[in-house]
């Protein structure tokens, strides 16, 4: 971590008050964010993960200006979010994607002059500018083209030009490629890569797992708003009990198999579930020690056993965080 990171929040909260009732004269008060504490440095890629309701679209809204937190700090390049957010805003980008936020009846061209206005970029600029993003994303032979024209993956390179056109240092993407084709996904994930090489720091929220760990060099995992880890994917492996994982499946185990199970050396974590007809145990395994000849000399009087050893992914990290916070 830097002595100054880009972004940086301290026990972050956020309220939602509604009213219910007959006459409305109930007062219901939702806490999204519960003391969010988070640090993103310059040029990484950060990747905030968590389940739909966890908070990463109040957190991301809040970071990026659009919502105010109820308490807490929030610095964004060193500015209060909360009392300078003027200033802060012609240094950032955001990327919400979807099909809104974009003028579908003018081109893509027309869009971005539109946004270069917006975003203040000097008039002199403007039109070179507009090309360099058109061309940053390979949409120059579509520029002049209406965006209603355009399939899902195009809006998005148009958003990602969007929210480059003004030089952003740090650039929030929520859910960048949610939607796209593979190819489309592929070439966004090129893109961003490409502009941390020109020092832009990214802020990213995404559901899919293998795009974190492809991207991020670190990640938070949000749960019931709160920061339940937060390290690189190979701290988050060791915080979960190992870079191993060893799927053991049968059509049933006893109790007395299972807690055997758990007590092998460096087994971190046994988990059950049903799959089909079988029963399919996966273990957490820290060290080497373990092989998987003593699993199936354990388990002999399975005739049936089928083993089976990976890598453990950023899903299992995920899963396995969210349902011990759930549990």
């Amino acid at each position: 971590m830097s002595a100054h990171p880009v972004i940086h929040t301290r026990d972050v909260r956020r309220v939602f008050e509604s009213r219910k009732g007959f006459f409305f004269n109930e007062l219901v008060r939702t806490e999204a964010l519960k003391g969010v504490d988070l640090d993103v440095d310059a040029g990484e890629i950060f990747g905030l993960l968590g389940p739909n309701g966890a908070g990463k679209t109040t957190f991301t809204k809040i970071v990026s200006t659009l919502l105010l937190p109820t308490s807490g700090t929030v610095e964004v390049l060193g500015f209060d979010v909360t009392k300078e957010a003027h200033k802060l805003r012609p240094r950032i980008g955001l990327v919400l994607g979807g099909e809104r936020g974009l003028y579908n009846r003018i081109s893509a061209r027309e869009n971005l002059r539109y946004f270069a206005d917006l975003f203040g970029v000097p008039m002199e600029r403007r039109d070179k500018r507009i090309e360099e993003v058109l061309e940053r994303v390979d949409l120059v032979e579509a520029a002049d083209r209406r965006v209603e024209e355009f399939s899902r993956g195009m809006k998005q390179k148009l958003h990602l030009a969007r929210g480059i056109l003004h030089g952003p240092e740090v650039l929030f993407l929520d859910e960048p490629t949610i939607g796209l084709d593979p190819k489309s996904a592929r070439e966004t994930r090129k893109l961003i890569r490409s502009l941390v090489a020109d020092g832009v720091t990214i802020f990213l929220t995404t559901h899919y797992m293998f795009e974190a760990e492809e991207l991020c060099q670190r990640i938070a995992v949000l749960s019931r708003g709160r920061v339940v880890a937060q390290d690189s994917v190979a701290g988050l492996r060791k915080l979960v009990g190992g870079d191993r994982t060893i799927e053991v499946e049968a059509y049933g185990f006893d109790d007395g198999e299972i807690q055997r199970l758990r007590a092998l050396p460096g087994v971190s974590r046994v988990v059950s579930e049903e799959y089909g007809p079988r029963l399919r145990l996966t273990m957490r395994v820290r060290t080497n020690e373990l092989e998987l000849a003593t699993i199936r000399t354990m388990l002999a009087n399975h005739p049936e056993l089928a083993l089976r050893e990976r890598r453990t992914s950023l899903e299992d990290i995920y899963l396995d965080l969210v349902e011990e916070e759930a549990s």
